[in-house]
């Protein structure tokens, strides 16, 4: 039974340490139609929602938020959110970014090492060819 107590204390204290080391953060942006979001972040899956508010809602969940650096600015073109992981730390640092905005909302997604997922949208989407050192690489047959 002391074993069992010692390794119930064990569980415990890790996900104590997981829940600090995870932040979660809601930016509201009321925006006047039509509006640009631009998302710039690395190693993060960002989750883009269409709806009828005439707002940009993000919530941001970090794991390692230590590692992190998040910064969000709003004009007249459009609500910008650019997340950056920090050097050393930030290779273990993960990221969800749900993003809800109106149905004409145009987005740009800068992302390294990310994903995306697309959620009531209709559009054409562009994905450019993988660059190299800021070159694109065209393979000829």
């Amino acid at each position: 039974m002391q074993h069992l107590n010692t390794l119930w204390q064990a569980v415990n204290a890790a996900s104590t340490v997981a829940e600090l080391a995870r932040q979660s953060q809601t930016f509201h942006f009321g925006v006047v139609k039509p509006v640009t979001l631009y998302v710039q972040a690395e190693g993060a899956e960002v989750r883009v929602k269409r709806w009828h508010m005439p707002q940009i809602q993000v919530t941001v969940q970090l794991q390692a938020a230590f590692g992190w650096r998040v910064a969000t600015d709003q004009d007249d073109a459009g609500v910008y959110i650019v997340a950056k992981r920090r050097p050393v730390v930030g290779g273990l640092a993960r990221g969800t970014f749900h993003v809800s905005v109106p149905h004409d909302t145009y987005l740009i997604l800068k992302l390294a090492d990310g994903r995306v997922i697309l959620d009531d949208v209709s559009g054409t989407l562009h994905v450019p060819p993988l660059a190299i050192n800021g070159m694109v690489e065209l393979k000829r047959g």
